[in-house]
């Protein structure tokens, strides 16, 4: 018999929750981080894929898209994973084997689907660290996704800056294809497709933009401004932010009543406005001041009251999600990761990983046999 539930008790921002429910050890606490501000600034990064045309300025489809991205395409990174996520045994349908509580995991994911909205990808609670290694498969949205790079939505103008949270929409053999929510916006939205190297799970240090001295700021009259290739050029871009919302940009250059415009935020811009539709900023006038923050949230930090021990594995062992040895693993306690010791029943010994990143469902645990327990 299986000794009494485990409670999980969350502290966020100092207010007790009540949560999850785990087996064998005694209550949880959470302390979330509070969020914190973090610059966004940059270089504009060069580079082309075709150019898009078009206000919406969304990348041309890929064509032939294979039914998961290749093998090759693996994103790693540790990062919290939506609170309540499910990870299951199989592509579809199945059981699920763990529980995901919101705290950092080490992840790895690959087998993206070509569509990421109606199907599985792979998942190894692992990114090449030692950890517990639970194998299965979740739904793409419950992961977060970062670039890595600057990717072009249109060549040489505008690109999905790096270190910016996207959401995959498809996926190739060995590409994938990701939609920004511009920031301010009226759900207006970019997409670029980038090889997977351009994409991670766990957020990069945004660059900053050196802003030449001599530069003046402009911020948009209205709403809504529409961006040239060049002077008197074609429109290859509009920009269609909430009323009140100010877009800022810098320039150095003006030629024919337009504006040549650069920025840096979600988005990296190298274009051309019309005069006509800008607020040049007084000389002098801070133009930081208009920059909107971004915020980055850690991690809910976990913790076993009553803590049972914690140990190092010194080799790999197989765990599976019932006390059976003709039940299939779901994954193995990688050499050198450390995890907790719970109850011992019938011969199997109930495990969790330290971080305390997933916890299995109530009707299954992360066994391993007693007899290989790690001391």
């Amino acid at each position: 018999m299986r000794s009494d539930v485990l409670g999980l008790g969350l502290l966020a921002l100092g207010a007790v929750l009540c949560g999850a429910g785990l087996p064998g050890a005694g209550a949880v606490s959470e302390a979330r981080a509070e969020p914190a501000l973090v610059a966004v600034p940059a270089a504009p990064v060069t580079g082309a894929t075709a150019p898009v045309t078009g206000a919406t300025a969304q990348a041309p489809a890929a064509t032939a898209q294979a039914a998961v991205s290749g093998p090759a395409c693996k994103l790693k990174g540790t990062a919290p994973v939506t609170k309540g996520a499910q990870l299951h045994d199989a592509p579809s349908g199945g059981r699920t084997i763990a529980n995901f509580t919101g705290a950092l995991v080490p992840m790895t994911l690959s087998a993206i689907p070509a569509d990421p909205a109606s199907g599985r990808a792979r998942l190894s609670t692992s990114d090449g660290s030692p950890a517990l290694r639970i194998d299965g498969y979740v739904a793409p949205a419950d992961v977060a996704v970062y670039t890595t790079r600057d990717i072009p939505v249109i060549s040489g103008h505008i690109w999905i800056s790096s270190a910016q949270k996207v959401k995959l929409v498809a996926a190739t053999g060995d590409s994938l294809r990701a939609e920004l929510s511009i920031s301010g916006s009226e759900r207006q939205t970019a997409r670029a497709s980038a090889p997977c190297d351009a994409f991670a799970l766990q957020r990069g240090v945004p660059m900053r933009m050196e802003v030449p001295g001599s530069a003046r700021g402009y911020l948009m009259k209205t709403s809504t401004i529409e961006l040239f290739d060049r002077p008197n050029g074609d429109v290859i871009f509009t920009l269609r932010m909430l009323e009140g919302t100010a877009q800022l940009f810098w320039s150095t250059e003006a030629k024919n009543g337009f504006v040549h415009l650069m920025s840096r935020g979600d988005l990296t811009i190298d274009a051309w406005g019309r005069l006509k539709d800008l607020e040049p900023l007084k000389k002098g006038e801070m133009m930081d001041q208009y920059i909107p923050p971004t915020t980055a949230v850690a991690g809910a930090q976990l913790a076993l009251d009553k803590a049972p021990p914690i140990v190092k594995a010194t080799r790999s062992i197989p765990v599976r999600a019932r006390r059976d040895e003709k039940e299939k693993p779901i994954g193995e306690i990688e050499a050198g990761a450390e995890i907790y010791l719970l109850e011992t029943v019938a011969g199997w010994t109930n495990v969790l990983p330290k971080a305390l990143g997933m916890t299995p469902p109530d009707e299954g645990g992360f066994w391993i046999p007693a007899a290989e327990t790690p001391k």
